[in-house]
């Protein structure tokens, strides 16, 4: 019996010592997050996915990501090539364009029970929507070219800091 109720204490005491949500992670499967393939030896695609409009924060987490590539590949600095944001909608292109929702209050007088119908287009309905952002990246050493480059180190300095 005290065995079973020391895992069970354990247990619910590491389940509250976990880390903070971080966005920067690998993605699994379709769901938000960074993947990239190999072009070449040098080159790479990044994708960084997050849900919602984040366009902004999407960028910023693929050039984090494009920085650490160069860095753990050994290279100072990457170029991008190629960009793209896309904003991607996941709910199915129906007719129906209505739900039906049913909110119940209580006080002290009893129950009310209240039906109404909200649009699916409504702005502060559920986001069922993803920003993708595609980086195609050179990576190369030494002197830096100007335009569309970034200095590997300052950027993930600069876009790491927010995840500590």
């Amino acid at each position: 019996m005290k065995p079973a109720l020391l895992f069970c204490l354990i247990l619910m005491l590491s389940a509250c010592a976990t880390a903070p949500y971080s966005h920067y992670r690998a993605a699994q499967k379709n769901g938000p997050g960074y993947k990239e393939i190999a072009l070449d030896s040098t080159s790479y695609r990044v994708q960084f996915t997050l849900r919602g409009n984040q366009r902004t924060a999407t960028q910023n987490y693929a050039l984090q990501r494009a920085a650490e590539l160069t860095l753990a590949a050994g290279y100072d600095w990457f170029i991008v090539s190629k960009q793209k944001r896309r904003l991607i909608s996941t709910r199915e292109n129906s007719a129906e364009r209505t739900e039906t929702i049913n909110t119940r209050r209580c006080g002290l007088l009893g129950c009310q029970t209240q039906t109404y119908r909200a649009d699916r287009n409504d702005p502060l309905a559920e986001q069922d929507n993803y920003t993708l952002v595609l980086l195609d990246i050179h990576m190369g050493r030494g002197i830096r070219p100007e335009k569309n480059s970034y200095d590997a180190q300052e950027t993930w300095e600069k876009f790491s800091r927010r995840e500590k």
